[in-house]
C-alpha cells in the first residue's frame, strides 16, 4: 500500500538522519560503506518480501537466479501477514520467518535475523516500505541492497527504481545486478512446487473416474470487493462458455462461499468447496487448461503454473503485474473493474482457448476497455 503524504515525509526525514548518523559513524571510525566487492564471500542471504502473495510468487525467479549463483549458502526470506500463506509454494529457500505487526513479536524476529550473522540483506519491495526497510537495516547483514531514488544512504547499494513502468519480474533484475547475477526478462521463469498430497485430492474431485477430454475452464471469483466484476456477468460468462468441449469450474476463497454457491447455481457450474490451504488452490489452477481472475494472486499462481490467463485488473496495475511468461489478455478499464465490458471477457476467453489447439498461439495482448 503506498504511504500517504504525511507517512512519506516521516519516511524522507527518517532516511535522511539515518544517513547523517551512518557518514557520522563512517567519519569517526574511518570505516568505508561495504560493497559486494568487499565483503567477501557470501555465505548467508537474508530476503525482505512482506507485501502479498502475487509479490512472492512473481520473485521465485529471483530466488533460482540466486540458488544457482549460490549453490550452499543459506537462503531466508521474511515474509508477511498477508503472504504468509505463500510460504510452502516457494522454492530454492531454506528458512522463513513472519513478520507480525505486534511490537514484541517486531522485536523478537530482529533479535533472530541479528543472531543469524547474514552477509546479504536484500529488500525487495519496490514501493517504500517502513517496516520492510526496517528490517533490512536492523537485521545487522554486511551488505544492505534495496530500491532507493533518493541515495540517501539506507542502504549501502541503493538501487534506482525504472523510470517507465516496468512487470515486477523485471525490476527484480536490477536487485541481483550488484551480485553479479546478469539476467535477461527472457531468463525470467516464475515457478512454484506444491504437496502431491493436495495434487492428488484436487485430481480425485476433479476427474473422479476417467480423464475427462474437455477443456477445463478454472474461474476465480474472489478478489478485494472493490475490485469485483458483476455476478450477472460471470453467470454469463460461465453459461456462455460451457459446451461439450469446454468445461468450466469455479473456485473461490473460504470467506466468499455463498456468492460461490450462488453464480454456481444461477450459471449450472460446477465448483469447487473453497480451502484455507493455498496448496489445493494451486492444484486446481495446475488442472486448468485456462483460468479467469479478478485477483492477481490467482493470476500470478497460474503463470507460475505455465497456463493462460485472462486477468480483469485495475487500470493503474497493468504494466507491473500482467501475467508474466504465459499466453494472455489482460483487460483493464480506465474507471473499475467491475465496469470491464463482458463482450470483451468473453472475447478474450474465447482467443486464448483458439490458441490452445493451434500450432500459432495467439500473442498475448494488455487492453484498455471502457
Amino acid at each position: 500500500m503506498a504511504l500517504s503524504t504525511f507517512d512519506r515525509g516521516v519516511w524522507r526525514s527518517t532516511k535522511r538522519l539515518y544517513s547523517l548518523a551512518r557518514r557520522v559513524r563512517f567519519a569517526f571510525t574511518r570505516t568505508q560503506r561495504a560493497t559486494p566487492e568487499t565483503i567477501g564471500q557470501v555465505d548467508r542471504i537474508l530476503l525482505i518480501r512482506t507485501d502479498k502473495i502475487g509479490d512472492a510468487i512473481i520473485s521465485t525467479a529471483f530466488f533460482k537466479a540466486l540458488r544457482d549463483h549460490f549453490p550452499n549458502a543459506q537462503i531466508d526470506i521474511v515474509l508477511g501477514r498477508k503472504n504468509a500463506a505463500a510460504a510452502s509454494l516457494l522454492p530454492h529457500l531454506d528458512g522463513v520467518f513472519i513478520a507480525r505487526k505486534n511490537l514484541i513479536e517486531q522485536a523478537r524476529l530482529i533479535r533472530q535475523l541479528r543472531e543469524r550473522n547474514y552477509d546479504v540483506v536484500i529488500d525487495m519491495l519496490t514501493g517504500d516500505s517502513m517496516t520492510a526497510a526496517a528490517y533490512a537495516v536492523l537485521a545487522g547483514a554486511r551488505l544492505k541492497i534495496g530500491f532507493d531514488d533518493d541515495g540517501t544512504g539506507l542502504y549501502d547499494v541503493p538501487v534506482p527504481r525504472a523510470r517507465e513502468p516496468e512487470h515486477q519480474a523485471v525490476q527484480m533484475l536490477r536487485l541481483i545486478a550488484p551480485l553479479k547475477l546478469m539476467l535477461e526478462p527472457e531468463d525470467i521463469h516464475p515457478a512454484i512446487v506444491f504437496s502431491q498430497s493436495a495434487a492428488r485430492a484436487v485430481r480425485e474431485r476433479l476427474f473422479p473416474e476417467e480423464k475427462d477430454e474437455r477443456k477445463l475452464i478454472v474461474v476465480n471469483l474472489s478478489v478485494d470487493p472493490a475490485r469485483y466484476w458483476d455476478d450477472e456477468k460471470f453467470i454469463r460468462l460461465v453459461s456462455d462458455l460451457k459446451s461439450p468441449s469446454v468445461r468450466v469450474v469455479l473456485i473461490s476463497a473460504p470467506w466468499d462461499l455463498a456468492r460461490l454457491e450462488a453464480i454456481g447455481k444461477a450459471s449450472e457450474a460446477e465448483w469447487l468447496p473453497p480451502s484455507a490451504d493455498i496448496s489445493e488452490t494451486v492444484a486446481t489452477v495446475s488442472c486448468a487448461d485456462l483460468v479467469i481472475s479478478p485477483d492477481t494472486s490467482i493470476v500470478h499462481i497460474a503463470a507460475a503454473r505455465g497456463k493462460p490467463v485472462v486477468a480483469l485488473m485495475p487500470n493503474t496495475t497493468i504494466k507491473e503485474w500482467y501475467p508474466f511468461g504465459v499466453p494472455h489478455r489482460a483487460l483493464h478499464c480506465a474507471t473499475r473493474v467491475a465496469d470491464i465490458p463482458y463482450d470483451e471477457v468473453l472475447a478474450a476467453v474465447r482467443e486464448l482457448l483458439a490458441g490452445l489447439d493451434s500450432a500459432q498461439p495467439v500473442p498475448s495482448t494488455d487492453k484498455v476497455v471502457s
